[in-house]
């Protein structure tokens, strides 16, 4: 749990999914699932997210992070009892990369769309535009239900784009939660809350 603070009020969270079987590869768009360790990652999330009263779960609609999402569902903390789905929130699409494994030679070639964010690989999208894209959940986030924050399960994609850290490996582990806070002045502010990594410059 987080400790409150009257001058911020916290909106969202952001949880990113557990791992997957093979986390050398990129995961891109694909169908991949959670590993068993992955599923126990999940299963942390809930439990700490179990203690907190959760408006409405809005998940990216790929397995990995519908079956992160379902186990908070099932602790019975979340309001409303629909798990909504948006394809807004997937991961960057990286296209022909996706279920390649990360030699070397495919970091370097990735790490041109890193360093260009306008740059769009092809058949798939640019950093900017991954950033355009998931900008709805601050729609979501200032709308909530209930009064009550939400809780979106995505990537760690997602989460660098809307922190504004697209450079670093990780935002936090597999199965980590990010707070979406906003300030007296209407600013919006991020803190890990679980999951927190060391800070890494690199391609994830």
């Amino acid at each position: 749990m987080y400790d409150f603070d009257p001058k911020k009020q916290l909106i969202a969270y952001l949880v990113r999914h557990g791992e997957l079987v093979n986390m050398r590869c990129w995961d891109g768009w694909g169908n991949y699932e959670l590993s068993d360790e992955g599923h126990q990652q999940a299963e942390r999330a809930a439990q700490w997210l179990s203690f907190e009263r959760i408006g409405r779960v809005i998940s990216s609609d790929v397995p990995r992070t519908m079956q992160t999402a379902q186990y908070l569902m099932n602790t019975g903390c979340v309001l409303c009892p629909f798990l909504s789905t948006d394809p807004n929130l997937r991961p960057w699409n990286v296209a022909g990369f996706t279920g390649k494994q990360k030699t070397p030679e495919r970091i370097a070639e990735f790490a041109k769309y890193m360093v260009d964010p306008t740059l769009v690989i092809p058949d798939g999208e640019s950093r900017q535009q991954l950033d355009q894209r998931v900008q709805v959940i601050y729609q979501y986030a200032t709308v909530p239900y209930k009064g009550c924050p939400t809780a979106f399960f995505i990537h760690n994609s997602v989460i660098k784009a809307l922190m504004g850290i697209d450079d670093i490996k990780d935002a936090c582990s597999p199965g980590g939660i990010v707070g979406m806070f906003m300030d007296e002045q209407g600013k919006i502010f991020f803190e890990i809350l679980l999951g927190k990594v060391e800070t890494e410059i690199g391609v994830s």
